[in-house]
C-alpha cells in the first residue's frame, strides 16, 4: 500500500526533465468488471488510446510494456492501483491505494501526481485511541487504510461494591483504588501514543470510548499530544475494524468540510483592493507568475483550460496567443491544473481541493482562488 516512503519518490520523480507514464486503475474485485483480471483489460485499453493520443514513441512504447507487466502480476487488494514508470531512471513500480481513483493514463514531464495530491489533502494520518477501563486499541487511519497496533488489557477492579451501611470508609477506599488504576491504564495509554507517534507520525489525534475513559484519558494527554486532538466520540470498545473506520471517515469527512467552509469565509474576506487573496482563473494564473502564491484552492470538479510560454514559461488563461509578459507564443497546456498545483507546491506553496458546501460558495468565483504571500 502506498507509504510516505512511496510517495517522497514520486515526489521526487515530479522533478524529472524526462518523460513518465502514470497509470491509474480502478481494481476494487467487489465490482464485477474487475473480476477475472478485468483490470487487465482496463489497462491495455488505456495504455492503447494513450500511444493512439501520442503517435510513435519508443520509450512511451517500452514504458508501457513494463507497466502492462507489473498489472499482470498485481494480485489485487486494494481499491486502485498506481504505476509508475521512468524508464531513465530504472524507477518501475506498482502501488495498490485503499481509496477510488479515476482510471486513467498519463505520458508526460514527471508524474501526474494531482490524484495523489488531492488525496494526502483529504487524508490527513489520524492517530485514533479506542478507550475503556479495562482495554485500549490503538490505531491509525490513513488514504483509506486503518491499521491496529496495539491491543491493551488492564486488570482494573470494578468502580463499585454491594457494601453494607457500615462499609462506607471501606467503599471509600475501594474507589479511590478504582480510580489510581483509571488513571494508571491512562498513562500507560499515553506512553503507548508516544512511541506510534516515533514509528508511525501522525497529524490528529481521536480519542474515542466510554465517557469515563476517554475523559480521564483526553485530561492526562500532554501538550503535544493535546494539540493534536481534535475530537472525542463515544464507541463500544469492542468495535470491528470496519466499524471504527467508518465511524472515523465520517468524522474526517465532516471535519474536512468544515475547515473548507472557514477557509473561503477568510478568503472571502481578503478579496478587496490591497487584499491578500485574488478569485478567478486569470488573477490567479498572473498571481502564479509572480510567485505570490501561498495556498491554492479550487473545487474538485473544476476543469480548466490555460497555455504556457515555451519562452518565460509564464502560464496564460489562453491556449493560444501572445504571451502577456514577452510576446511569444504560448502553447496548451496538458492537465492544467495539475501544472499549477506542481508550480504551487514547488515555490513552497500549499494547495486546498474543495468540496461539498465550500466548494458551492466557491463558484461564484469562478471556482478558484488563491491566498497570496504578499
Amino acid at each position: 500500500m502506498l507509504g510516505r516512503g512511496v510517495l517522497s519518490r514520486l515526489h521526487t520523480l515530479t522533478q524529472q526533465e524526462t518523460f513518465t507514464l502514470t497509470l491509474y486503475l480502478d481494481i476494487d474485485q467487489n465490482k464485477p468488471a474487475n473480476r477475472k483480471r478485468g483490470f487487465v483489460v482496463q489497462a491495455e485499453a488505456l495504455l492503447k488510446d494513450l500511444k493512439a493520443t501520442h503517435g510513435p514513441d519508443r520509450q512511451l512504447a517500452v514504458a508501457s510494456r513494463r507497466a502492462l507487466d507489473l498489472v499482470k502480476k498485481l494480485r489485487p487488494k486494494g481499491r486502485a492501483a498506481v504505476v509508475v514508470v521512468n524508464t531513465p531512471t530504472k524507477l518501475a513500480e506498482i502501488n495498490e491505494l485503499g481509496l477510488s481513483f479515476a482510471a486513467s493514463a498519463h505520458w508526460r514531464t514527471g508524474a501526474f501526481l494531482r490524484p495523489i495530491v488531492e488525496a494526502m489533502d483529504e487524508n490527513e494520518r489520524y492517530g485514533v485511541v479506542l478507550t475503556s477501563t479495562t482495554r485500549a486499541r490503538i490505531f491509525t487511519s490513513y488514504m483509506g487504510e486503518i491499521t491496529e497496533h496495539e491491543d491493551l488489557i488492564f486488570d482494573t477492579t470494578s468502580r463499585s461494591r454491594a457494601l453494607g451501611t457500615d462499609q462506607w470508609r471501606s467503599q471509600g477506599r475501594h474507589q479511590r483504588r478504582h480510580d489510581e488504576e483509571v488513571a494508571l491504564h491512562a498513562k500507560i495509554v499515553i506512553d503507548a501514543l508516544h512511541d506510534l507517534a516515533l514509528q508511525e507520525p501522525f497529524d490528529r489525534l481521536i480519542v474515542a470510548g466510554t465517557k469515563k475513559a476517554t475523559a480521564q484519558l483526553v485530561r492526562l494527554l500532554p501538550r503535544r499530544l493535546q494539540g493534536k486532538l481534535v475530537r472525542t466520540i463515544t464507541m463500544p470498545v469492542i468495535a470491528s475494524k470496519k466499524e471504527v473506520f467508518e465511524g472515523i471517515l465520517k468524522l474526517q469527512l465532516m471535519m474536512e468540510r468544515e475547515q473548507e467552509s472557514k477557509l473561503i469565509e477568510g478568503l472571502e474576506a481578503e478579496l478587496h483592493d490591497g487584499g491578500k487573496a485574488v478569485a478567478g482563473f486569470a488573477p490567479v494564473l498572473d498571481a502564479i507568475n509572480q510567485g505570490r502564491v501561498w495556498k491554492l484552492v479550487y473545487d474538485k470538479k473544476l476543469k480548466v483550460k490555460g497555455g504556457e510560454c515555451p519562452d518565460c514559461g509564464s502560464y496564460s488563461p489562453e491556449t493560444k496567443g501572445p504571451c502577456p509578459y514577452c510576446g511569444a507564443k504560448v502553447k496548451a497546456v496538458a492537465q492544467t491544473l495539475d501544472r499549477l498545483s506542481q508550480t504551487v507546491l514547488e515555490m513552497g506553496g500549499k494547495v486546498e481541493v474543495i468540496d461539498g458546501p465550500a466548494a458551492k460558495r466557491l463558484g461564484k468565483h469562478d471556482s478558484i482562488a488563491a491566498l497570496l504571500r504578499y
